[in-house]
């Protein structure tokens, strides 16, 4: 005779892990889009406006309802999520002046006149300093690259706690 046994832990805590799964997934998706970019901003089909749309939810507001939905955890998920926000500090205090310093160190060590600069660094330079953005693309931008990250390190921490 088998005996079926049901798991004790409510619901919600399992929906918060599927949830993090189709995040996951949905952040692929977006980046795949993202390197492909298949349309003109201005000749998109419907359809594809559809499926960002839900791209957008999965990418951003999903993630920020797991990450404010505090009654959705449980005590190995709340340390996971520390864990997870801990993390995204430290790369937060270290990314910024390395993206601000890099390239400057970089311009000296290939000469300092700019001769020797690679194409891919022309075009960083020309991203990162020459653009023109609107503020508001900008927090959305970041916005959105800190609700990815905060899916993709609490994912990654969760597969190496598993091993």
């Amino acid at each position: 005779m088998t005996q079926h046994t049901a798991r004790k832990d409510p619901l919600r805590y399992r929906v918060y892990y599927w949830l993090m799964d189709i995040c996951l997934a949905f952040a692929a998706i977006g980046l795949i889009d993202w390197i492909i970019d298949p349309y003109e901003a201005t000749e998109r089909p419907l359809w594809y406006l559809v499926v960002g749309a839900v791209v957008l939810t999965f990418n951003g507001f999903v993630p920020l309802f797991l990450m404010v939905a505090r009654f959705m955890r449980d005590d190995y998920t709340e340390s996971l999520w520390k864990r997870s926000l801990v993390v995204m500090a430290y790369g937060s205090a270290v990314v910024p002046p390395v993206l601000v310093l890099g390239p400057w160190v970089l311009f000296f060590l290939l000469g300092g006149d700019g001769s020797l600069r690679p194409d891919f660094y022309i075009a960083f330079e020309d991203a990162f300093y020459s653009k023109t953005l609107q503020p508001y693309i900008v927090v959305a931008k970041v916005w959105l690259t800190f609700m990815l990250l905060f899916v993709g390190v609490f994912q990654f921490l969760r597969w190496r706690d598993s091993r």
